[in-house]
């Protein structure tokens, strides 16, 4: 660089809302920075601007402990000498949905309207632990041009520049500032001290404006002052001013805004590299990425799985199906639960690494999120089940709806209260469907309460539903015998020769008995050592050894796994007793208990690098269901947890070599190699094997030419982290739990130094009752993709839902589909809601394909119109091709994201 570094120098805190203190803690600290912050800038002029982090939650906290400063804080936001936003809060990009982080740009652009100010549009991620892929086409679609980022990436001077294009995998870019020694940076701190040299202040701001020059494309560079909770510096007018004398040749310091530095450098054009997708790597010169987080304080990965799982897939279309037939669309109640929701989606927070009391607040947040969300699909199932014209039933039949809020027809099983203790049975009642033909079902009680109920206790039943249409319903009728069974009558089919009445007769498909499970598509068996034998009958393909158990010792801490210097590792297979039961026989659903006893070392040893002497009895609890036609193993695992600083995982051997494995994430399934490309040794952050995922993970072996390919897909309910064993074998690992003590360590030996505060966090050890849900979809005949088994796991993450009416009258019938996405494409759904303005339809879509797709989308009730949108649902001008009426040809580019708007 030859000519005078143009230096524009923002002033900034970064608010971690919470953290190594409770939020009302650090709301104080926050209180007192605006405080501060609006008395000077009233009383010095030349105090320009300040930065409030890129979220707008910081507003609402203030404004709800001091109303009374609101118009002056507004006054400022507006007059440009206080800046905000975009986002609502700073979220973690792995750990939260797709659709949460659009959401969260949703109520970040709600609070400027609300208050009457416009946000910096800047895309600004400063402190999240490594970028999702489609980031850029997310910003993007919400009108940003620009991201701001440090993790993740980094290099030498020469290999990592501090501007570039950042490309998501569809093809959007976005113009990226990378900072070169991250977002805290507090050069002036000391120019008052008379302790300090002249290299400790002068000296030490002319290093860094050097050092960050060589990354530069033009002679702009960005100073960030300020940092984790820090307040404003009354002196920084004068301090500039110093500054700029004594550098009158080298530099000169401008106060300004990140906008005005990206402006400036992009006026500049300056040739820039391209930088693809994901970007979550470790290296010699990166900034620790701190990828334990993906495992910290699991149930808190769970908690919140469950909340978006029902805001997604149940509140919003079901809302979107009753609003579609006259109904109401509670827009107040659905964004008061998101957020709620996403107030615990902050990096510190969902990320499992703050203090326990932190993440002891967010458990209450979960359950009123939760509480809303059910209290809101209840009204829509209630509206739409009261609209559907049941007066067709025979008296005495109880009409049972089946609702569908995805777009594909449906063919699976049904779970479906019916109300406090109904006396019903198989033995005694039946279920038939629209033209009396028997459905195998059976029943249970569950012991828990139903929303809107003073009731504890009630009868669930579950049958098999096929073809419920795409965002529809369909009726069954639940009736009385006209002759009961015979009481000596078992409700289950044996695989093994059994005798007349004792499930011989195969009422279904689904068989249990002598330790296996079999339906016509699959065969489980339960082995002696507690592995589970899969036979995909379609294709011939045994799979062995799955959901064995390992269980490491881990001396990190909520930041990083880090096992101990001598660790001890030990496997279910060898070591565990293990006993096979029967938790559930029928016709629908069976289900085999398989209680695993294992001794496993109690804690670390004192000096933390082996695991103790000391050894704990531990029982694993799993049940391993499966149903009828289905293609899928649900697995439900439960652990009493009693032991201390350990990590374990459950394993699913491929049983063929992979290079790679394919993960959903976030608009994307992001391919991924199995191993590290180096080891890492000396670097300031070892590399990591473990890997977040959204939904699933796939692995298969489809070498070209193989004649018999293998393919496993591992679903999982909210468990994102998973592994693939380096050992030939394409082994998923998935990590149901990592058990640490301390909130942050310096003795770790796969980072250096700290991530935060020594503190110890007993809660992160996740001690007593845990459970963990996921799944096993083999697919012998291809891969994840071409043999649909993403979108079995889709329906596996979100089952058919249904409720119990009653007889009479009605306009809608007893079957029928709103909306049906047809054709053998790559497009998955991601939302289905109501329009934030006006009377539309929004439906997005996303194509998990690297190639084009397109699909119809049919339609009951012809549509005005159907226009493609982007994702603040303004219409963008193109329509979408009509086939007829009813029908629409959908087209997607590769790893598209398409928001469709749809009026009626």
């Amino acid at each position: 660089m030859t000519k005078k570094l143009q230096v524009i120098v923002y002033h900034h805190t970064h608010w971690d809302r919470e953290w190594w203190a409770p939020f009302q803690e650090i709301r104080f600290r926050l209180v007192e920075l605006i405080d501060e912050l609006l008395d000077t800038l009233e009383s010095d002029p030349e105090f320009q601007s300040f930065v409030l982090d890129g979220q707008t939650i910081v507003l609402e906290d203030y404004l709800e402990i001091r109303p009374e400063n609101r118009q002056r804080l507004l006054n400022f936001i507006r007059n440009g000498r206080i800046y905000c936003g975009p986002w609502y809060i700073l979220p973690d990009e792995f750990l939260v949905s797709a659709e949460a982080h659009i959401r969260n740009l949703w109520l970040g652009e709600k609070v400027s309207q609300q208050l009457g100010f416009d946000n910096l549009n800047v895309g600004y991620i400063p402190d999240t632990f490594g970028h999702i892929s489609q980031m850029p086409q997310i910003l993007s679609g919400f009108g940003f041009d620009n991201a701001m980022i440090w993790r993740g990436l980094g290099g030498s001077e020469e290999e990592m520049p501090q501007e570039f294009w950042w490309e998501s995998p569809d093809g959007s870019r976005v113009f990226t500032y990378w900072f070169p020694d991250g977002y805290y940076v507090v050069d002036f701190l000391h120019f008052d001290n008379p302790d300090k040299s002249y290299d400790e202040t002068y000296g030490r701001v002319r290093a860094s404006l050097e050092r960050w020059s060589k990354r530069a494309t033009t002679n702009y560079l960005l100073m960030p002052y300020g940092g984790d909770h820090r307040k404003i510096d009354k002196r920084l007018p004068r301090i500039l001013k110093q500054v700029n004398e004594e550098f009158e040749d080298f530099a000169e310091l401008t106060w300004g805004t990140t906008k005005d530095f990206m402006d400036r450098v992009k006026r500049a054009q300056p040739e820039l590299t391209v930088r693809h997708g994901e970007l979550r790597a470790n290296g010699q010169e990166y900034p620790h990425l701190l990828p334990g987080v993906v495992s910290s304080r699991m149930y808190l990965k769970q908690r919140n799985f469950g909340v978006q799982t029902e805001l997604e897939k149940y509140s919003e279309p079901l809302s979107a199906a009753a609003w579609l037939r006259g109904g109401k669309y509670d827009y107040g109640m659905l964004w008061k639960a998101w957020q709620t929701l996403i107030k615990n989606h902050p990096h510190d927070s969902i990320c499992g690494c703050s203090l326990d009391e932190v993440h002891r607040e967010m458990l209450p947040r979960f359950d009123e999120s939760l509480q809303m969300s059910r209290l809101v699909t209840r009204a829509a199932l209630e509206y739409i089940n009261g609209r559907i014209a049941t007066d067709t039933l025979a008296e005495g039949e109880t009409p049972l709806i089946v609702h569908n809020t995805l777009l594909e027809t449906r063919s699976e099983s049904v779970r479906m209260p019916i109300g406090h203790q109904q006396p019903i049975a198989p033995r005694t009642h039946e279920i038939v469907d629209e033209s009396g033909v028997q459905i195998p079902w059976q029943v249970r009680e569950i012991a828990d309460r139903q929303t809107l109920t003073d009731k504890w206790g009630y009868t669930e039943v579950e049958f098999v539903a096929s073809n419920v249409p795409g965002l529809g319903h369909k009726t069954y009728r639940l009736r009385a015998r006209t002759e009961p069974q015979n009481n000596k009558q078992v409700n289950f089919n044996a695989v093994q020769s059994t005798s007349e009445l004792k499930g011989s007769v195969h009422a279904s498909d689904l068989r249990i008995g002598n330790h296996a499970l079999e339906n016509d598509l699959l065969k489980v068996v339960v082995e002696r050592d507690g592995t589970l034998t899969l036979t995909e009958k379609t294709t011939g393909q045994v799979y062995s050894g799955l959901n064995a158990f390992v269980d490491g010792g881990d001396a990190g801490d909520t930041y990083n796994y880090s096992a101990p210097l001598v660790d001890e590792v030990r496997c279910s297979i060898k070591e565990a007793r293990v006993h096979v039961s029967v938790s559930e026989a029928g016709t629908v659903s069976s289900t085999l208990r398989v209680e695993l006893t294992w001794l496993l070392p109690k804690e670390l040893s004192s000096d933390r690098l082996c695991r103790s002497s000391e050894y704990v009895l531990q029982t694993i609890v799993t049940h391993v269901t499966l149903k009828s036609l289905s293609p899928v193993v649900s697995i439900r695992t439960e652990i009493d947890h009693r032991i201390l600083d350990h990590r374990l995982q459950a394993l699913f051997p491929l049983g063929a070599e992979v290079k790679v494995a394919h993960a959903e994430g976030h608009f994307d399934v992001v391919e991924r190699a199995i191993a590290a490309a180096e080891s890492g040794n000396g670097w300031p952050e070892t590399p990591t094997t473990n890997w977040p995922q959204q939904g699933y993970v796939s692995v298969s072996d489809v070498r070209t030419g193989l004649d018999s390919p293998r393919g496993l897909t591992i679903a999982n309910r909210g468990l994102p982290e998973y592994e693939i064993l380096d050992d030939g074998t394409g082994t998923v690992a998935l990590t149901l739990l990592r058990a640490v003590g301390w909130l942050s360590r310096e003795d770790l030996l796969t980072r250096r130094g700290g991530a935060g505060p020594e503190i110890p966090v007993p809660d992160a050890q996740c001690p007593g009752p845990q459970v963990f849900e996921y799944a096993i979809i083999p697919h012998g005949e291809s891969g994840w993709n071409e043999t649909g088994a993403f979108r079995e796991a889709h329906r596996y993450l979100a089952p058919l839902v249904g409720a119990k009416s009653e007889r009479h009258s009605g306009t809608l019938s007893l079957e029928e589909g709103l909306i049906t996405l047809e054709g053998e494409s790559t497009l998955v759904q991601s939302s289905i809601k109501k329009a934030e303005h006006g009377d539309r339809l929004i439906v997005r879509l996303w194509n998990a394909s690297a190639a084009g797709t397109e699909a119809t989308l049919r339609f009951s009730r012809a549509p005005k119109s159907v226009c493609y949108a982007n994702l603040k649902e303004e219409e963008v001008g193109a329509i979408v091709t009509p086939v007829d009426d009813h029908r629409f040809m959908v087209s997607a580019g590769a790893k598209q994201i398409v928001t469709l708007s749809i009026s009626f």
